[in-house]
């Protein structure tokens, strides 16, 4: 899945969102999974980075891969319980696709938390999010409309209507397996009003979705095949906010 071009568009907005924060920074990276982007962070210039997730599997696949590279540890935990680790404070507190676990703004807001109290006072807090939208339920069935369910694509459906938002289901079948998991898309406010809950009380940027530094085949693919409606209707954001 790292491969498709829509991993390839989403890694270089994550680049270009921490490029002003990564030199020299300590990186907390919660819900890190194996470490995709623990390591990514070390390549792009961070001292130190501590990579978060509950899976212990994931945490042992992360450790594995990651032996023979220093300033790198992994740690099991719950991302969504604010917690100090030992490491920190951290310049960037980072969280690809985190907070999309959460089903309403409380529960958000105690991940925003667990952000600020691991950040430096400087500090920023980086995330992987579904699209800032006032009508998520709109969204979803426009980017369903823009991608049809076929083979490779990203398709996200959705399960039900929530409180705050909708409830889906993420599909997609490559050629290693398939993968699906249940999140939420929360509508834009319910981001903003709770990261202010969870003590990170700076300024809040929702970047575009931009094809900065793509290598010119894989941007052409984006912008000539199917692919290219993840330009003009995202399937992700990053959001920035700062602790203070």
């Amino acid at each position: 899945m790292r491969q498709l071009p829509i991993a390839i568009l989403q890694d270089a907005n994550v680049e270009a969102a921490v490029a002003p924060f990564i030199k020299g920074a300590k990186v907390l990276d919660l819900a890190c999974g194996t470490g995709y982007y623990s390591k990514k962070f070390l390549k792009w210039g961070a001292k130190q980075v501590v990579g978060v997730d509950i899976s212990k599997g994931m945490v042992g696949a992360a450790k594995a891969t990651s032996a023979t590279l220093d300033g790198l540890s992994f740690h099991v935990a719950d991302c969504s319980v604010p917690i100090r680790y030992e490491d920190g404070p951290f310049d960037v507190v980072f969280g690809a696709w985190l907070l999309n676990y959460a089903s309403n703004g409380t529960e958000m807001a105690h991940m925003f938390h667990n952000a600020s109290v691991n950040l430096k006072g400087s500090g920023h807090f980086i995330g992987v999010t579904p699209p800032p939208t006032n009508d998520p339920r709109g969204h979803v069935e426009t980017a369903l409309a823009a991608r049809p369910a076929q083979y490779g694509d990203v398709v996200v459906t959705i399960i039900k209507d929530v409180e705050e938002g909708v409830a889906t289901h993420l599909d997609a079948t490559m050629k290693t397996g398939k993968v699906e998991f249940d999140a939420y898309h929360l509508i834009k406010n319910v981001y903003e009003s709770f990261a202010l809950e969870g003590r990170l009380v700076g300024a809040l940027t929702w970047r575009p979705v931009d094809s900065p530094d793509i290598h010119s085949d894989v941007l052409e693919s984006l912008r000539s095949s199917s692919w290219g409606n993840y330009l003009t209707v995202p399937h992700f954001s990053v959001l920035v906010v700062a602790k203070a």
